[in-house]
C-alpha cells in the first residue's frame, strides 16, 4: 500500500506544532510547580498565623497592650479564621463573609447560645461556616499553657487568591488540550487541504494534456470514415470512435474536478445501469469468473451531474472487481428509494477479499491503497463526487477479511414542488 507523500511545507508546520506543543506543556509544568510552591508556603503562613491566634487568644484576654497586638494581627489578617470558646461556639471571627460582623452579636446572645440550636442570624451562620471548617481539620486547639485546660480552638480556611490559583493549573491543561485540538485540526485541514490540492491539479493537467491528441484522433476518426470501403474497416472504426468517446467522457470528467459541476434531474437507474455496462464488457478480459446482479428499483429523478455520478459509480464497481478473490465472484449492485428520507440509497456488495478495520479506516483517504500498482485515488474521487458535488454521502457500510464489502451511496431526491 502506498500514501503519498506530503509536503514540506506542511512538514515545517507540523514541526513548528510540535515545538509549540513543547513550549506549551513546559509553560503548564512550570506554572502547576510555581502554583504548588506558592499553595505550601501560603498554608505554612496561615498555620503560623493561626498557631499566633490560638497562641496568644487567652493571654490578650489578661493583659491589654497584647491584645491591641491580637486584635491588629487579627484585622489584617486576609484568610477566614473563626475563635471558639470551649463549648465550640463562636466568639470572634474575620473573611468569613461581608454581612457577618461580630461586633453585633451582644455578650447575652454569646453567653447563653446553645451552639446545638444556634439562633437565626449571625451565629447561626458562623457556626455554619465552623463546621464546614472542621469537616476539613483546619482547626487548631488552644490549651492554658499553666493548667493545661481547654480554651477552645481556632478555625481557619486558605485565602481568596490561594483557593484561586488552584483552577491555574486546570486552565492551563484546559488551554493545552485546546491548543492540541485546534493545532491538530489545522494540521489535518492543511495536509488533505495539499492533497486536494495537488490531485485536483493533476486532474485538470490530465484534462488538459488529452484534449489536443483528443482532436486530433476525432479529426483522424473523421478521415478513416470517409475512405474506409469494406463492413470490417467500418466496424473497426465505429470500435475506435466508441473508444475516443469514452476518451473524452473522462477527459471531461477530469477537467469537472475542483469545480462545480451543474445538476440537473436525470434517470438515476439509467446512470448506475450505463456504469454496470461499461463494468460487464470489460468482463471477458478479466482473470476470474465474475457475475454482476442488477436489483435497481422504480427511483425518482434525482438533481445530479450523469457524468460525474456515473464516474463514482464505475469506480466502486471496479473497486470491487479488483477485490474478487474466489473462483466465482459475485457483486450485486442495488438502487432504491427511501421516501422519508428523500434519499436514493445506490448499494454495491462483493464476495470478495475485504479488509480490515486498520485499511477500512483509511480507504478514503488519498493515495491509501491495499492494490499493488494502484494509486489510491478512485474511492476518495468517488467521495468528492457524491459528497461535495451531490451533497450526499458514501460509506463503507460493512467489511470483513474473506467476507467481502458494502458500499453504500446516498443521493438526495427531493420531492418537486407543487
Amino acid at each position: 500500500m502506498r500514501i503519498l507523500p506530503i509536503g514540506g511545507p506542511v512538514r515545517a508546520r507540523t514541526y513548528a506544532f510540535i515545538g509549540a506543543m513543547i513550549i506549551v506543556g513546559a509553560v503548564f509544568v512550570y506554572t502547576y510547580s510555581l502554583v504548588r510552591s506558592f499553595e505550601r508556603q501560603t498554608e505554612t503562613l496561615t498555620r503560623l498565623v493561626a498557631n499566633f491566634c490560638a497562641a496568644a487568644t487567652y493571654p490578650a484576654t489578661q493583659d491589654e497592650q497584647l491584645r491591641n497586638i491580637f486584635n491588629n494581627v487579627i484585622e489584617d489578617i486576609n484568610f477566614p479564621i473563626i475563635i471558639s470558646d470551649p463549648r465550640g461556639v463562636p466568639y470572634t471571627w474575620r473573611n468569613i463573609g461581608e454581612h457577618l460582623n461580630p461586633d453585633h452579636v451582644s455578650w447575652e446572645d454569646f453567653v447563653t447560645m446553645n451552639p446545638s440550636h444556634p439562633p437565626p442570624g449571625p451565629m447561626a451562620e458562623a457556626m455554619e461556616v465552623l463546621r464546614a471548617m472542621e469537616s476539613k481539620g483546619n482547626a487548631i486547639m488552644m490549651i492554658d499553657p499553666s493548667s493545661g485546660r481547654y480554651l477552645g480552638r481556632v478555625l481557619y480556611g486558605h485565602p481568596v487568591i490561594t483557593r484561586g490559583l488552584r483552577w491555574l493549573p486546570l486552565a492551563s491543561a484546559a488551554s493545552l488540550a485546546l491548543f492540541t485540538v485546534m493545532g491538530y485540526l489545522g494540521i489535518r485541514s492543511i495536509i488533505v487541504g495539499e492533497r486536494r490540492s495537488i490531485w485536483i491539479g493533476m486532474a485538470r493537467e490530465t484534462a488538459h494534456q488529452l484534449g489536443t491528441p483528443l482532436s486530433s484522433l476525432m479529426g483522424w476518426l473523421q478521415h478513416l470514415k470517409e475512405r474506409c470501403a469494406d463492413d470490417r474497416t467500418r466496424e473497426t472504426v465505429r470500435e475506435m470512435e466508441k473508444d475516443i468517446l469514452r476518451l473524452s467522457k473522462i477527459s471531461s470528467r477530469f477537467g469537472k474536478v475542483g469545480s462545480q459541476p451543474r445538476l440537473d434531474r436525470e434517470d438515476v437507474v439509467e446512470i448506475v445501469r450505463s456504469a454496470v455496462e461499461y463494468q460487464k464488457r470489460r468482463l471477458p478480459s478479466f482473470s476470474r469468473e465474475v457475475e454482476i446482479k442488477e436489483h435497481l428499483g422504480n427511483v425518482p429523478k434525482a438533481p445530479v451531474n450523469p457524468d460525474l455520478l456515473e464516474w463514482a459509480v464505475e469506480n466502486l464497481l471496479k473497486n470491487a472487481l479488483d477485490a474478487v478473490d474466489k473462483p466465482k465472484g459475485i457483486i450485486e449492485v442495488r438502487a432504491t428509494y427511501v421516501p422519508r428520507q428523500e434519499i436514493i440509497s445506490i448499494e454495491i456488495e462483493d464476495n470478495g477479499k475485504g479488509m480490515d478495520s486498520k485499511a477500512a479506516k483509511k480507504i478514503f483517504e488519498p493515495g491509501f491503497t491495499t492494490r499493488r500498482g494502484g494509486w489510491g485515488l478512485g474511492l476518495p474521487l468517488a467521495r468528492r463526487v457524491v459528497e461535495e458535488y451531490h451533497h450526499g454521502s458514501l460509506k463503507l457500510l460493512r467489511t470483513a477479511q474473506g467476507q467481502g464489502s458494502l458500499f453504500v451511496m446516498e443521493i438526495p431526491a427531493p420531492k418537486l414542488q407543487g
